[in-house]
């Protein structure tokens, strides 16, 4: 029943149309005699493939956010570890370990509304950036509780970890397929069912209603494909079956 629900959900009111689109073209090429048959290899070429290249690219995207959000959980937790654990030992020193813990959920918070938010300004990256300054001061007002100048070394690499990770996370946010190319599958896709009615005119030559039943299943696979590639064109906005759960993903939120 769930696999069903999740086809539905690629299955819509677009497919519909380009199928009743191509069915009418065939329809008339038929009526009007216009057949012809035509290289089926141009639909894989010019329609196929740029769309399966587009699939597999934007869930590699997805992959890599997934393991640059991880990074930025798994350091970000590594901080306030040793935050609390060296506050164990300075018991005067204790807020410190709560306000890191605070800078941190400020932190992954203005993470995750810089990445669903597809026309985020500058002000939230801004505000980011505050929040590893602060980290960064925490790390070297360390130096008068008497920490060695390596441990705070080896936390400011872990601070750089995350702004490396946030940096191509906001990468994979701002820029995903090509505009050219992804113009150049939706236009093709749409003038697709007229191109190629004649051919399908042509096999009901061959077998009657035979070109029907092709133009049907060309039409609903390449309009099914590209309603995929929509849906996992950006992971962080919360319409696709695929999309990032930031919240469910955000292990120092759900832990600490």
């Amino acid at each position: 029943m769930k696999t069903f629900k999740e086809f539905l959900y690629v299955f819509n009111f677009k497919v519909l149309l380009i199928v009743f689109v191509s069915l009418l073209a065939t329809y008339l090429c038929d009526y009007l005699e216009l057949i012809g048959d035509m290289p089926t290899s141009l639909i894989g070429i010019a329609v196929v493939f740029p769309i399966v290249f587009s699939i597999n690219s934007a869930f590699q995207r997805r992959d890599k956010a997934l393991e640059h959000y991880g990074i930025i959980n798994a350091n970000l937790a590594s901080i306030f570890f040793t935050y609390n654990s060296w506050s164990e030992n300075k018991i005067s020193k204790k807020e410190d370990s709560a306000s890191i813990k605070t800078i941190n959920g400020k932190l992954l918070k203005l993470i995750k509304n810089d990445l669903i938010k597809e026309n985020a300004d500058k002000i939230i990256k801004k505000e980011i950036y505050k929040c590893f300054y602060l980290i960064f001061n925490k790390n070297e007002e360390l130096r008068n509780l008497g920490i060695t100048p390596t441990e705070i070394q080896t936390m400011n690499l872990l601070l750089n970890n995350v702004i490396v990770s946030f940096e191509n996370l906001s990468a994979i946010s701002d820029y995903r397929t090509p505009r050219g190319l992804r113009a150049y599958s939706k236009i093709f896709l749409n003038i697709f069912p007229i191109i190629f009615a004649p051919y399908f005119a042509y096999l009901n030559q061959e077998l009657s209603f035979l070109g029907y039943v092709v133009a049907l299943l060309f039409s609903t696979v390449l309009v099914i494909l590209s309603n995929i590639q929509d849906n996992v064109e950006n992971p962080f906005d919360f319409k696709g079956l695929d999309d990032i759960d930031l919240d469910k993903e955000n292990r120092f939120k759900n832990i600490i």
